[in-house]
């Protein structure tokens, strides 16, 4: 098998699905499908054709032999298997394939197109999830381990694998929820001379032997063409914001990355219409998996906070994520502690409807106090770090935080390692 070292490959995990479907990732800029495979919808059961005959269609009853399968529209073929829809947007009784695995080569598609494939970049990629539930086959189930293959037919009827061609999924897990991943990437046609390639094959095969656990849904195989040229910049597959303390986490995860420098957070307090750089962050450059990244904003504003993540490459040329919604609901006076255990300090984060002069102590549990002081604090979100902690002995501590009228807002146990 020929060696993947191209950055624009990879398996793509999204997000768990309990029900519903998630919506397909592209890998190129306005992708023109030639050919895709939903397997349709329905009721019934159905085979393929595209199914080779590693694999035996079995029209009734649960999917328990080895190198079975059949096209349904439920994952549930199986009493222990996850009872899931298929993947397809806005499918009612979508069906996808389900299969219970045998090693090889179980699924051939060729692709013909009479005008020809010219040489350049072409996208493909299909959606598959792990059927079973956590514990089945335990404890050591087999796990499937897909590959995705696209080749050519040259001018001698050989069939040629594109560059950067196969893909692997590695072993694919159980989980949870019902979990739809994304295989595929983009691939390179080369230059045939005055031949004309008028035929693509997609080949998917399973590395994994026949077993108790090898057992998985296919759904939404696609061959596209990428006008544009390569693959995009970075694939965005989440950007989220939540609390964190006094503050916001930022949170986002690329599918892939080429020539990626670095990304900008963003922050908006009028709906979108000015925007302000809160966080800087160092990209991996090259990436052909999932890589994750945070920022945290400590200072978001009372009321909508809105983010977006910008993306700068080597070239100086930019995009843009989604943008998100951080509501900073303030009531009252809000009080979290960062750290604990703390070593050398302790970091307190405070969000307040008002400034306020706010008295701390801290006590032994024997009762001794022995740190006390006050601290300014600002309307809407601050930070105080309390120092001279470090020599205290390691043990259990008591931090008591009071207002002005010493109301007790703050009473809880820290660590000190």
């Amino acid at each position: 098998m020929k060696r993947i070292t191209h950055l624009f490959l990879g398996i793509f995990l999204l997000t768990a699905l309990l029900q519903g479907n998630a919506s397909a990732q592209v890998f190129c800029n306005n992708e023109i499908v030639y050919w895709s495979q939903d397997f349709g919808t329905g009721v019934n059961p159905s085979s393929n054709n595209n199914v080779t005959n590693l694999l035996t269609y079995q029209p009734t009853g649960d999917l328990e032999t080895e190198g079975v399968y059949r096209v349904a529209n439920s994952t549930h073929q199986k009493i222990e298997w996850h009872d899931a829809p298929d993947h397809t947007p806005g499918d009612v009784n979508g069906k996808m394939l389900v299969i219970n695995g045998e090693d090889g080569t179980f699924f051939r598609r060729t692709v013909i197109r009479a005008a020809g494939y010219p040489a350049g970049f072409y996208s493909s990629s299909l959606f598959l999830m792990n059927v079973n539930t956590p514990g089945t086959c335990a404890p050591n189930p087999t796990l499937p381990a897909i590959t995705f293959k696209i080749e050519y037919r040259n001018a001698n009827n050989d069939w040629i694998e594109l560059d950067n061609s196969p893909v692997t999924s590695g072993l694919v897990p159980q989980s949870a929820t019902p979990t739809w991943m994304q295989l595929g990437g983009v691939f390179t046609l080369p230059t045939t001379g005055t031949f004309v390639v008028t035929r693509l094959r997609i080949s998917l095969s399973d590395a994994t032997p026949g077993s108790c656990g090898n057992d998985y849904a296919i759904d939404d195989i696609k061959l596209a063409s990428c006008p544009e040229g390569g693959p995009v910049p970075v694939r965005f597959l989440s950007v989220t914001a939540r609390q964190q303390g006094s503050g916001a986490a930022i949170n986002w995860a690329t599918g892939s990355e080429s020539n990626n420098k670095y990304f900008d957070v963003e922050r908006s307090t009028d709906n979108g219409i000015n925007w302000s750089i809160v966080s800087t962050v160092q990209s991996v450059g090259n990436s052909s998996t999932t890589k994750n990244y945070g920022a945290y904003d400590a200072k978001p504003a009372a009321g909508a906070n809105y983010y977006r993540i910008k993306q700068v490459d080597n070239d100086g040329t930019a995009k843009f994520s989604i943008t998100v919604l951080y509501n900073l609901k303030i009531t009252g006076t809000e009080i979290s502690v960062l750290a604990n255990p703390f070593k050398n300090n302790i970091t307190v984060d405070f969000l307040s409807t008002k400034s306020q002069v706010l008295s701390y102590r801290l006590i032994e549990m024997s009762g001794k106090q022995v740190l006390a002081q006050q601290l300014n604090i600002t309307k809407g979100s601050s930070r105080k770090v309390i120092d001279g902690v470090g020599k205290l002995n390691r043990g259990m501590y008591i931090l008591q935080i009071t207002d002005e009228n010493g109301a007790i807002l703050y009473n809880n146990k820290l660590i000190k390692e």
